[in-house]
């Protein structure tokens, strides 16, 4: 046998040491028992914990998400970390929580998208220190909106269509006040920290508006993310950590398809699945 077949990298996911659990509760759950191990050599790459919330495209953030992060959060040590993320948004009020409970924990984190974070999922990586990017990664527009007969309707739209009933057009305003303030405050502590008023509201004013990018599932990726002035990296198709970041990811979503799990949240030493 070559040296070179003898690398970590080769033996994945195979180890030299035996399983504590018992033999048949170890192969029961071994999808997640794999995933943790590749979590540990991306840990061993980037030098500091990573924590993984993974959600199907039909599963929103909701207030199970904060509690059960909290729980993966006190199976990691330091207060630095990376935030593995696949989202299609969700209630801001649940993301809210969640980003409050990142800042109790954490001193500073690194958010890592490796296909999609969107809306609710872009205000997350907005209270980031950075964001990690690769080539099918994406953001998106963060305007809320009003869900009707199966469509999706920008509030600020709404707010401001004299057809609607009165108090529907106040709290689609009211949603839209609660998000800019919410993204506002998230920028100044976080992304943007240290940058003008003036550089916060412009990005604002693209990302939380109806006209800004006029789809709500626009695709807000690396470079688009960079002329906002976002703090955002760039990893390549052939670079090793984006290798192991998309073998992740792939994990992830081969394993929730297969299985009916609708999201999955965990670190090296806990992990919590939700059906579908």
């Amino acid at each position: 046998m070559t040296n070179e077949a003898t690398t970590a990298k080769d033996r994945f996911p195979r180890s030299q040491l035996i399983p504590s659990q018992s033999p048949k509760f170890w192969v029961k759950e071994k999808d997640r028992y794999l995933r943790q191990l590749l979590i540990g050599d991306i840990q061993g790459a980037t030098k500091r914990p990573i924590f993984v919330y993974f959600a199907q495209l039909d599963q929103i953030i909701n207030h199970t998400d904060p509690d059960d992060l909290a729980e993966i959060l006190s199976g990691i040590d330091g207060d630095e970390a990376d935030f593995f993320i696949q989202t299609p948004g969700g209630n801001v009020d649940a993301t809210e929580k969640l980003i409050g409970i990142l800042r109790q924990r954490l001193k500073s984190w690194r958010v890592i998208v490796p296909s999609w974070a969107k809306s609710a999922g872009t205000v997350i990586a907005l209270s980031s220190n950075e964001i990690l990017l690769g080539i099918n990664s994406e953001l998106g527009p963060i305007d809320p909106q009003w869900t009707a007969n199966g469509l999706n309707i920008p509030c600020e739209i709404l707010g401001k269509d004299p057809s609607q009933p009165f108090h529907i057009q106040q709290l689609a305003q009211l949603a839209v006040k609660r998000m800019r303030q919410l993204a506002t405050t998230l920028l100044e502590k976080g992304m943007m920290k240290g940058k003008t008023a003036q550089e916060i509201e412009d990005v604002l004013k693209k990302i939380s508006t109806a006209d800004g990018y006029m789809s709500h599932g626009a695709v807000i990726d690396y470079d688009e993310a960079r002329s906002l002035g976002l703090s955002v990296s760039f990893l390549k198709p052939d670079d090793d950590l984006w290798k192991q970041l998309w073998l992740l990811y792939c994990m992830y979503d081969y394993d929730t398809k297969a299985n009916g799990i609708g999201r999955i949240i965990e670190g090296t030493k806990f992990s919590i699945s939700r059906p579908k």
